[in-house]
């Protein structure tokens, strides 16, 4: 009798199995929550653009290329590319209906310029450059490049010419308007930035809009000594504005003549 008692145990036995098959539900169930948390931090973050890099990030906000830049470099590339305004490359990267030109900037051992009408601008900067200005020159030539490769100007940039000294052509007796220069010339009024504007239209232009677009650089004084200087950075900023429907009088490189 007392062994017949004993042996009702063994029917509790499948009653306690019972709960392993809770604990297996229960594994499923934590599997199938970890699987959708997965799923969802993946389209959150394809979403935002969360897990890219800092170089993708500003080239998807701007629509250029970067290459060899480090972090301090991309971030003064950022804050470049901001000062412009929303638009503004992917309208300066068309031509005459190509879609698909590229902006490539590289950052290596050169510094140069090449522009391509069907394939777009690259601008090679040297490490050691200052690289604020040398995408503030290049992004003149750019520009220059757009708008003088045109079809149709309808007259942009045909003044530029009347802004010069008398009889000044570019490359021909640079030594005799030296003193045209900024910080060359002892009593005469600046026509130029630099000794290289004497050589092109588009270095001149290049070297006005890499100063103006310098924010670590207040040129307020340099224009309202050099009135000449400031009416042709003046009139070169409102052609820009009139050449380009993304641009206006808000445009950041107008912000000396308002």
């Amino acid at each position: 009798m007392h062994l017949k008692l004993w042996t009702k145990p063994h029917i509790g036995t499948g009653i306690l199995q019972k709960p392993n098959n809770v604990y297996k539900g229960d594994g499923r169930m934590k599997i199938k929550k970890m699987i959708l948390f997965i799923l969802f931090t993946v389209v959150i973050f394809s979403l935002t653009g969360c897990g890219k890099s800092y170089e993708k990030k500003i080239e998807e906000r701007y629509g250029i290329e970067i290459e060899g830049a480090d972090n301090d470099t991309l971030k003064i590339i950022d804050e470049y590319f901001a000062n412009l305004p929303k638009g503004f490359v992917k309208e300066l990267k068309k031509y005459e209906g190509i879609d698909d030109r590229k902006l490539h900037i590289e950052i290596g051992d050169e510094t140069n310029f090449y522009s391509d009408i069907g394939k777009g601008d690259i601008w090679n900067i040297k490490k050691d450059e200052n690289i604020k200005y040398a995408m503030g020159y290049f992004m003149g030539y750019s520009i220059c490049y757009n708008i003088s490769t045109r079809k149709y100007r309808n007259g942009l940039l045909d003044e530029w010419y009347d802004y010069n000294p008398e009889d000044f052509k570019y490359g021909y007796n640079e030594d005799e308007f030296l003193k045209y220069v900024l910080n060359k010339g002892k009593n005469e009024e600046a026509y130029f930035t630099t000794t290289e504007a004497l050589t092109s239209e588009r270095n001149e232009a290049a070297g006005i809009f890499a100063i103006i677009m310098d924010d670590d650089v207040d040129a307020s004084p340099v224009f309202e000594k050099n009135p000449k200087l400031r009416a042709k950075a003046k009139y070169f900023c409102d052609e820009i504005n009139r050449a380009f429907e993304t641009a206006d009088e808000t445009a950041y490189w107008n912000r000396y003549f308002k």
